[in-house]
């Protein structure tokens, strides 16, 4: 793209973007505090308000002086990296512009880095306070904040060395674009860089001729190269490693890492995900309390289920991915695809459905740990114990994901130094607990030990029942805990199975955008099995037809189904964002038009020529409505 539409786009980002998320929240610290900290966080206002206070508390006994939090809350961690995303990508426009001003031959040099050039203060927030380690891990990805330059702006022709041709890439196809990228030498110095194909002097055919076994002379227009610059959003927290790994022990929990390597990411609280539920209406349902996810596929569930939508939740797509990998593919799209057909709504904020739940406007959801307890804990009364709520939480036993919720250190942070103070109160004894003690107002708080000031540790008001990331917590403290939970031997060691980027694209089409069409077919399909009239075997294909998957046209013009084994190639062919939107939008007239089939056939009972005349696994042995 043009660099100075690039520069318009961006600064209206920042323009419109940045009062509305850099505005101060009302969650505040004391006015008196000497110093100020600036937090993006996707956390409710409870978690916010403890962590401020005890914070304040905490630096005032260690450090002498008063510490006000300044929150930012733009939504979900999804919406929050798409933020920092514009605001990072259009400082390192400025930057690149200053150091051509500067000193233009440092823009061809191919060890250029810029990361240096965020200085502190150069950005106006200090962390990122919650999320997951996934997303965590895209804030320290330079992928993720990626710009392309012109480091040549002298027109004219000059002879270079273009290639190798980069691993996995078909020389005849880049021939046939209209722009390739390739790596280009000029001298001992080699770049990856972005040209259009007419700027090669018979670029097709150089194109064309490339191995990935040596490079080829050609005569090239640099003036119209690019090449992309990129820098990570997070930046190595600087602690202690000695101190980091007393209080964390061994870097793992399950099959996940509990702080990155680097330290730019450092997990203070674990999250689980499992199943909320309102005990109200499964009294009414004449259910018993679900065990697993896919009791959130019963038939009699449907229109009762609250979820949010997992392309604007991170969360939520990191409970989905969990399940996928827990049950398989098969089973595990059956399980996910079933509860969204019973969905009643999708929210943009996965802190919404277990709200709604608790409120009756829904009966069940797939929530976040500390959202589903707490929101059980929120309508309990003083002294009243978790079981006595209307609303329950189960982690289904064999599929619990435990995952970090860490805090990173954001590039060019106004206050470092503070920033690196606030990760070494969460992870002291003092921040630890305020995940699991109970609040001070509460009779039982008498039995919250003490910090090394004689004062009792634990929250104020609210009683967050979050999962510390410490392990001598458990051994120390967990008597007094609110959860009676061992999440270091609850962890599952289901590894990823790596279909997690599968799950937007996928469940956007046949779910989300497509909710009204999804529920009739889901809708039909129940009718028909409780109609003892209905032909078995056609209620068999209207199953089939349901859980099936659109075909996918790859960039080779090649037609293939969605499998474990074509994934890979469907991601690569993702890369391209007007392929993957192009992909998207056939993704959804297969589903509508799937659903439509699925209708049709549940009112006229009989099969189209088309499927009368197929016989499939599926047909002969076919799921039940809840993907059991």
């Amino acid at each position: 793209m043009n660099r100075s539409i690039v520069l318009v786009i961006l600064g209206l980002v920042a323009v419109v973007g940045v009062p509305l998320v850099m505005r101060p929240s009302a969650a505040r610290a004391r006015a008196s505090a000497e110093e100020t900290l600036v937090v993006i966080t996707p956390h409710v206002p409870q978690i916010r308000a403890e962590f401020a206070a005890a914070f304040d508390r905490w630096h005032r006994r260690k450090h002498g002086s008063g510490v006000s939090i300044d929150y930012r809350t733009p939504g979900g961690t999804s919406e929050i990296i798409r933020f920092l995303q514009s605001v990072y990508s259009a400082h390192a426009i400025r930057v690149l512009e200053e150091l051509r001003a500067e000193d233009r031959e440092a823009l061809g040099d191919p060890k250029l880095s810029i990361a240096d050039r965020f200085e502190a203060g150069s950005m106006d927030a200090d962390i990122v306070f919650g999320g997951g380690s996934f997303d965590h891990g895209r804030l320290k990805d330079p992928a993720n904040v990626a710009v392309w330059i012109k480091p040549w702006e002298k027109p004219g022709v000059t002879e270079v060395k273009i290639g190798p041709l980069p691993k996995g890439a078909d020389a005849t196809k880049l021939a046939a674009g209209k722009e390739v990228t390739l790596p280009v030498s000029l001298g001992e110095k080699t770049i990856l860089v972005r040209l259009p194909m007419s700027a090669i002097e018979q670029g097709p055919s150089v194109v064309g001729s490339l191995t990935a076994d040596a490079a080829l002379s050609a005569r090239v227009d640099l003036s119209r190269a690019e090449r992309e610059v990129q820098v990570s959003i997070s930046a190595p927290a600087g602690l202690d490693p000695a101190k980091l790994k007393t209080l964390i022990g061994e870097n793992v929990i399950g099959v996940q890492t509990i702080h990155d390597p680097d330290q730019h990411w450092i997990g203070v609280a674990f999250s689980s995900f499992g199943v909320v539920y309102n005990r109200d209406w499964l009294k009414k349902l004449g259910l018993p309390e679900p065990t697993s996810f896919d009791d959130m596929g019963r038939p009699e569930f449907v229109g009762l289920v609250a979820l949010a939508d997992p392309r604007l939740s991170g969360s939520i797509t990191t409970s989905m991915d969990a399940i996928l990998s827990a049950y398989g593919w098969e089973k595990g799209w059956r399980v996910l695809r079933s509860m969204c057909a019973n969905t009643r709504y999708y929210t943009a904020a996965s802190s919404k459905p277990p709200i709604d739940v608790s409120q009756g406007e829904a009966a069940i959801g797939l929530a976040i740990d500390f959202y589903g307890r707490g929101q059980a804990q929120s309508i309990l009364r003083l002294g009243q114990d978790a079981s006595e709520s209307r609303v329950g939480y189960v982690d289904p036993p064999g599929v619990v994901y435990i995952d970090a919720d860490p805090v990173s250190v954001l590039r060019g942070a106004p206050h470092p130094e503070l920033a690196r103070r606030f990760i070494e109160f969460c992870l002291s004894d003092e921040g630890q607990a305020l995940w699991q003690f109970h609040a001070k107002g509460d009779p039982r708080a008498a039995a919250n030990p003490k910090n090394d000031a004689g004062e009792p540790m634990g929250p104020d008001q609210y009683e967050l029942r979050r999962m510390p990331v410490r392990r001598d917590f458990y051994t120390s403290y967990a008597s007094v805990f609110i959860d009676k939970v061992e999440p270091f031997a609850a962890a599952t060691s289901n590894k990823p199975a790596g279909w997690r980027s599968a799950i937007g694209p996928i469940l956007g089409a046949c779910a989300v955008d497509t909710a009204d069409e999804q529920r009739e077919a889901w809708r039909a399909i129940i009718a028909a099995e409780k109609d003892a009239a209905f032909p078995r075997e056609v209620v068999a294909v209207m199953k089939e037809l349901f859980f099936s998957f659109p075909p996918h046209m790859t960039a080779k013009g090649e037609t293939i189904r969605f499998s474990p084994e074509t994934m890979k190639a469907i991601r690569d062919d993702w890369r391209d964002a007007k392929a993957r939107q192009a992909a998207e939008v056939s993704y959804v007239r297969y589903f509508r038009k799937t659903y439509a089939q699925i209708v049709e056939i549940s009112r006229t009972r009989t099969l189209p020529a088309s499927q009368a005349s197929q016989t499939s696994p599926a047909a002969e042995h076919p799921p039940s409505p809840s993907g059991r």
